[in-house]
């Protein structure tokens, strides 16, 4: 037909055109004129295209451009790869944890490790005492460090627990900033940490871990759950488990969780600590494979309990800190009164 174009062989590219032009509307000349092609070589594209038809499909069709449901859909080949970097990883942070921790303490005079646990700021019944003074000793006292097992503070934000803070002393915002200048007090003293279930429902709730937060800076173990390290010093070594609470708790011995977790726990430790049931601050030898293992509970710096006597438990005996000494030759003596343990300790070092 006079000034159409000369024939043309299309291309790819070409025959993407046409699909796309004639879907829209245009007609062959127009389309024929834009990819520089007869009207008949595009026709017989749009042809094979649609099924042999050139009429009938053309209002069927409607082009979308913007985000589809495919839009945020991941390369699978990138999501295996991510997700095998991040399992990675998480493998080598559990090695570390179980396998490759270690605390070692220099020199050869005797330390004392103290052991913190359920302060409960917030309740009108906590000790802020003795809390403020046991920190204080800690951070005064050479060769005395601590170690924190949770319920730093009460943190009652988790379903009907909501109604306990009614008679609370403090708001969530200054339990949490009294929390964080107590951490202030011990933080140079400070080797491992691991957060309570109050702590922990921040973290249930938000994502949110506040106890790591607050550690920024501190160069201590932590995990919200267990710490697992070899405590060495000199010659001597000790495995250690550190959680807030165990599984198999017994009302009639107040240790038997950390002694059943030997067995049961995947960890061959031989010093278990241990908190949150309030009982009282114990240590409790017990033997596995002609070893002697020490379970370490401590109880509470409540002086009452009110909601504790809502359930039916038991009055709680002893502050929520207790300690160990280690002497240079390997010997260990508990104290489940941390100002005679420094006291003590004050004298074996002069």
């Amino acid at each position: 037909m006079v000034g159409e174009p000369a024939l043309k062989i299309l291309t790819e590219a070409d025959i993407a055109k046409v699909i796309e032009l004639r879907s829209a509307g245009a007609s062959w000349k127009e389309i024929g004129d834009d990819i520089g092609a007869p009207r008949q070589t595009v026709r017989s594209a749009w042809r094979r295209h649609n099924g042999g038809k050139t009429r009938g499909a053309i209002n069927a069709r409607a082009k979308v451009t913007g985000i589809t449901p495919d839009s945020d859909l991941v390369d699978p080949a990138e999501l295996w790869q991510d997700v095998i970097e991040k399992q990675a990883r998480r493998a080598d942070k559990i090695i570390r944890q179980r396998a490759a921790q270690q605390i070692k303490v220099s020199g050869t005079a005797p330390f004392a490790i103290a052991f913190l646990s359920d302060l409960h700021l917030g309740s009108a019944d906590t000790d802020y005492r003795a809390v403020r003074q046991d920190a204080e000793i800690i951070r005064d006292t050479d060769g005395l460090y601590a170690m924190f097992t949770g319920d730093g503070l009460n943190n009652w934000i988790i379903g009907k627990l909501q109604r306990l803070q009614r008679d609370e002393i403090l708001t969530f915002d200054s339990e949490l900033q009294l929390l964080a200048n107590w951490l202030g007090i011990i933080k140079g003293k400070l080797l491992a940490v691991c957060s309570g279930n109050h702590e922990n429902w921040t973290k249930v709730l938000s994502g949110f871990d506040l106890i790591r937060e607050k550690l920024r800076g501190v160069k201590c173990l932590y995990d919200p759950n267990e710490v697992v390290f070899d405590l060495t010093w000199g010659k001597n070594s000790l495995a250690f488990k550190v959680r807030h609470s165990w599984r198999f708790s017994s009302i009639y011995n107040a240790t038997h969780g950390i002694e059943t977790g030997w067995e049961r726990g995947g960890v061959k430790f031989d010093v278990g600590i241990g908190a949150h049931t309030h009982i009282a601050t114990v240590c409790r030898p017990f033997y596995r494979h002609g070893k002697k293992r020490l379970a370490v509970l401590t109880g509470t710096y409540k002086m009452d309990d009110p909601f504790g006597r809502e359930i039916g438990a038991a009055v709680s005996q002893g502050r929520g800190c207790g300690a160990l000494l280690f002497y240079p030759d390997g010997r260990t003596l508990f104290f489940d009164e941390l100002e005679t343990c420094a006291d003590f300790l004050k004298w074996l070092r002069k």
